[in-house]
């Protein structure tokens, strides 16, 4: 076998180990929020940047979660409605499309915080890998407020404030993404408001999970992990 073969063997093993992918998740996630979501409206972002890495997390995430047979039909099933929603949106553009796009957003990013906690917190040893997907759950949470955001936006243009001087997108997309974050961990700079009674619903719900996830379940992962020889 050649070394080209050797290495691209290696990769795939990687990918497609469960403990590892989490990590690989937590990473594209990171890059997702932090680095192409602000660059939203720019030229390189515009080009498809955004939906490019949007489809390495399904695809990621897929490999994460998808565990057994039982449950690898229907998170494959999800991720590709998630894909081709996104993608016929990047094509077509439009509003409505757009809602099922969001839509599809939400329905895996949910389905994948449900099986992510599932997977990190099953039997076994605690490793560091288990810990980092500890965290891209927390992400994984705030990318679906972020989303139920955008939908209540599309809906009801009004439903959030921004102060003065904040630079919007049409639709805001990096702004409600850094407000669901800015929610998630209770900071609330209060550059953004809620004025839609679901708007302020969401945005309470948010907080408390923002509150309790971090508190519970990451610090009983970290005190195991410091237990396990």
């Amino acid at each position: 076998m050649s070394q080209r073969n050797v290495s691209l063997s290696g990769w795939w093993r990687f990918w497609r180990d469960p403990d590892r992918s989490l990590a690989a998740l937590l990473l594209l996630l990171m890059l997702y929020i932090l680095v192409v979501t602000p660059m939203y409206g720019t030229p390189l972002a515009d080009g498809g940047l955004i939906s490019i890495t949007f489809s390495l997390i399904l695809l990621t995430g897929v490999f994460a979660t998808a565990q057994y047979h039982a449950t690898r039909f229907g998170i494959v099933i999800i991720a590709l409605m998630a894909f081709a929603s996104h993608w016929v949106h990047f094509v077509v553009g439009g509003t409505i499309i757009h809602l099922v796009d969001t839509a599809g957003a939400i329905l895996f990013f949910m389905t994948q915080a449900y099986f992510t906690v599932q997977r990190v917190f099953r039997e076994g040893p605690i490793n560091s890998y288990r810990i980092l997907g500890a965290i891209a759950g927390y992400l994984i949470i705030g990318m679906i407020f972020a989303n139920i955001y955008l939908a209540i936006a599309l809906v009801s243009p009004d439903a959030f404030r921004f102060a003065p001087g904040v630079q919007i997108n049409e639709p805001p997309l990096p702004e409600l993404v850094y407000f669901s974050f800015v929610t998630l961990t209770t900071v609330g700079f209060g550059d953004i408001t809620p004025l839609h009674p679901m708007a302020r619903s969401v945005v309470a719900t948010e907080a408390l999970i923002g509150q309790l996830y971090p508190a519970i379940l990451i610090a009983r992962l970290v005190t195991l992990y410091r237990r396990d020889p």
